[in-house]
């Protein structure tokens, strides 16, 4: 496959692009969970953040936090994930098409590991301001 220098787009015939497409939002949502699964599988971060966020979820719920302070940990929660599958298949890319070592591709895996690690702080941070108060109010 070869790109135009103008578009960056691939000289792919219609038939090609229209079989790799999706025919459906359930075929979407299939691949997507097919995703999830192989990611959960080959992948230790998901597990670990999994273990982490149960901790934080049941803290949450025997120390009473409200469903707005439920929801700011489930979103931010979300977004680690999100980032950490974005991150994933960032490297499954570089690791599999541009094999080598390099500073470019270890600039791309490193800032994509940043915005994970930007998003863990700010679960972890907001956690923190949620649970401590509730957790001193118990003592």
């Amino acid at each position: 496959m070869k790109t135009t220098a103008m578009t960056g787009t691939f000289n792919r015939t219609r038939n090609e692009r229209a079989s790799m497409k999706n025919k459906n939002v359930f075929q979407s949502m299939r691949c997507a969970f097919q995703g999830m699964q192989a990611a959960w599988k080959e992948e230790r971060n998901f597990r670990e953040y999994t273990a982490i966020y149960s901790v934080f979820f049941f803290a949450g719920l025997m120390l009473g936090v409200s469903a707005a302070e439920f929801l700011i940990g489930f979103a931010l929660v979300c977004g680690v994930f999100a980032a950490e599958y974005l991150n994933t298949a960032l490297e499954r890319l570089l690791d599999t098409k541009f094999p080598e070592i390099s500073a470019d591709n270890k600039f791309i895996k490193d800032t994509a590991a940043a915005g994970v690690f930007i998003l863990s702080i700010a679960f972890f941070v907001s956690q923190a301001i949620i649970l401590i108060p509730k957790f001193l109010e118990m003592m």
